[in-house]
C-alpha cells in the first residue's frame, strides 16, 4: 500500500504538537502577564527616544561619541525604551568578524551576549520546522517531498523580500503588531554594521521563537504537500537572518565555508546585498540568496505593489521619499 493511502491520526498528533509546542514558550523565558503589565509604554516621551534612536547615524569625527545604535533584529525590543532608568552597556568582547564601533544597546533586555535560551529557541525551531517535514514526507511520494522542500526555500526567499521590502518601505514605531519591525528594519539603513557584532543565536532567536510554533501548527493543519513547503519556509527565515548577518561581513573576514557559499549562489553575498544599501533603497529586497533579486527587480513587482498601496491609501513608500533617486521610484511607480 502507498504511504499516501495511510489514514492520519490528526487529532493524536494535533494533541502532541501543541504540548510540544507550549514546551519552548516555557522555557524560552518568554514574558508573563505580568512582566507584560510592567513593561507598558510609560509615556510618549519613551516612544519619542526609541525614534531617535533609530535615526542615529555612524560617527563621523574622530574623538566623537559614538552614537546609539540598533538594527533589525532588535525589532521585537523595540516597544518600551524607558528613558528614566540608565542601561547598562553591553560587557562582551568584540566579535572577529565584528565591523564598525560596538553599539550601544539601551533597549530593555537587549544583549550581545549569548544566553542558553537563545540556542534553545534556535534548536526547537530547527525541529519543529524538521518534524514537518519528515513527518509529512510518509503521505507523499519522494519526488513530491523534493519538490516541495526546492518550493519552501524558493518561497523563503520570496517571503524575505516582500517582507522586508514592506517593513523598509511602511509603518514606524506606532504602527500596530508589526510597527517595531518597520522601525528596526528602516533603522538598519543608518547602522547596517551593528548585526556583525551578534553570534548566530542572538541573530536569529527571535525569529526562531515565531517561526517554530508556526511550523507545528502547519505540519498537522496543512496537507502533506503545503505542510512541508511551509516548514521549510518557516525555517527559511532563521536562515535569511543569518545570511543577511555574513553579507555585511566583508569576504577577508568570512570563513572560507560561507565565502563558497556565497561564490555558489546559495547564501546571500555582500556584493548582491551591498546592492541595496545605497539610495533609495529600493532594489535587491531579498535577503535568503538573492536570486530572486534580478527577477523581481526588472518585473517592476514592487513599483506595482508601491502603486497599489498608493492609490488605495495616498502613503507614498519610503523609497519615493528619498532625496537620491526617490522621484525616479515614484515617476517609474505611477508610470505602470
Amino acid at each position: 500500500m502507498m504511504p499516501s493511502l495511510r489514514r492520519r491520526r490528526r487529532p493524536r498528533v494535533a494533541i502532541a504538537a501543541l504540548l510540544t509546542c507550549c514546551t519552548p514558550c516555557v522555557a524560552l523565558h518568554l514574558p508573563t502577564r505580568r512582566g507584560v503589565a510592567a513593561t507598558q509604554r510609560p509615556a510618549q516621551t519613551a516612544r519619542a527616544a526609541a525614534a531617535a534612536v533609530l535615526d542615529e547615524k555612524p560617527p563621523v569625527a574622530v574623538g566623537a561619541e559614538p552614537p546609539v545604535v540598533v538594527d533589525a533584529v532588535d525589532a521585537l525590543d523595540i516597544v518600551v525604551v524607558d528613558d528614566t532608568k540608565p542601561q547598562r552597556a553591553a560587557k562582551q568582547r568584540r566579535r572577529p568578524e565584528a565591523q564598525g564601533p560596538i553599539p550601544t544597546l539601551v533597549l530593555p533586555g537587549d544583549t550581545l551576549d549569548d544566553a542558553p535560551h537563545m540556542a534553545l529557541a534556535v534548536a526547537a525551531s530547527f525541529l519543529a520546522s524538521l518534524w514537518g517535514v519528515v513527518h509529512n514526507a510518509q503521505y507523499v511520494a519522494r519526488a513530491t517531498t523534493l519538490i516541495a522542500v526546492a518550493a519552501g526555500f524558493l518561497g523563503a526567499e520570496l517571503f524575505s523580500g516582500v517582507f522586508h521590502w514592506a517593513t523598509d518601505n511602511y509603518g514606524s514605531l506606532e504602527t500596530p503588531v508589526f510597527g517595531p519591525a518597520c522601525a528596526a528594519f528602516q533603522g538598519h539603513h543608518g547602522a547596517p554594521w551593528t548585526i556583525t557584532h551578534r553570534s548566530t543565536f542572538n541573530n536569529v532567536h527571535k525569529i526562531a521563537r515565531m517561526a517554530g510554533p508556526l511550523a507545528l501548527l502547519a505540519g498537522v493543519l496543512m496537507k502533506p504537500f503545503a505542510a512541508i513547503a511551509t516548514s521549510v519556509l518557516l525555517w527559511g527565515q532563521v536562515c535569511a537572518q543569518e545570511a543577511h548577518r555574513w553579507s555585511h561581513v566583508p569576504p577577508s573576514s568570512q570563513p572560507s565555508f560561507v565565502r563558497r557559499l556565497q561564490a555558489c549562489g546559495l547564501l546571500l553575498s555582500s556584493e548582491e546585498h551591498g546592492r541595496h544599501h545605497r539610495s533609495p533603497y529600493a532594489e535587491h529586497y531579498c535577503i535568503l540568496f538573492g536570486g530572486l533579486n534580478p527577477l523581481l527587480d526588472r518585473s517592476g513587482i514592487f513599483r506595482w505593489m508601491e502603486k497599489i498601496v498608493y492609490r488605495w491609501n495616498g502613503v507614498e513608500p519610503n523609497s519615493w521619499k528619498d532625496p537620491i533617486g526617490g522621484p525616479a521610484v515614484k515617476a517609474r511607480a505611477l508610470g505602470l
